[in-house]
């Protein structure tokens, strides 16, 4: 081999290796430490349960991917909520005041989740305030709801859920945070 393909060789080598390096996954860890530290709305230990729960999460490279999942994540919180909702009003064991939230949780859930295929199509593509509106949309329709029946003076069944996906929506839209600076 003359001395020049060899000096090609090695510098397209340490070219490749150079790019591997620098497209290396972000541990969840660091992730959750950075939008988790300090945060009012995602802490540590909920973001790496959350990211930690999708195998996707460790071959992330970006805080975008890590959005992507936070947002799937949210959809399936949605489509579960919805369900166990449809669920409880099929029930009917429930009080005329719990039946009236439960209505109004249906209709925010209903639009939430009509929502979140266009919010993840926005933070797959990279439009991060597009993304951002409607996943603070979402953050605050669960708090809409969990208000409803703190005004109606009757206990949520959905807390736990409420919790989790008003989380999820804060989670993506600190990844994102990060992503966009």
């Amino acid at each position: 081999m003359a001395p020049s393909t060899t000096m090609f060789v090695l510098l397209s080598l340490f070219f490749a290796a150079s790019q591997t390096q620098q497209a290396t996954a972000i541990s969840i860890l660091a992730a959750c430490k950075t939008v988790g530290g300090g945060s009012d709305y995602v802490g540590i230990q909920f973001c790496m349960s959350a990211l930690g729960s999708d195998a996707r999460s460790a071959n992330a490279h970006s805080y975008q991917d890590f959005a992507v999942v936070s947002v799937d994540l949210l959809t399936a919180n949605v489509t579960s909520t919805k369900n166990k909702i449809d669920g409880l009003l099929r029930g009917g064991a429930q009080s005329a005041a719990t039946v009236r939230c439960l209505r109004s949780y249906q209709g925010l859930y209903g639009g939430i989740a009509q929502g979140l295929p266009a919010c993840a199509a926005a933070v797959k593509s990279g439009k991060f305030a597009e993304a951002t509106s409607s996943l603070e949309k979402s953050a605050g329709s669960t708090k809409v709801c969990e208000n409803g029946f703190g005004k109606g003076s009757v206990a949520s069944p959905l807390t736990a859920e409420d919790d989790n996906a008003y989380e999820l929506a804060k989670l993506a839209v600190a990844l994102i945070s990060v992503e966009a600076d």
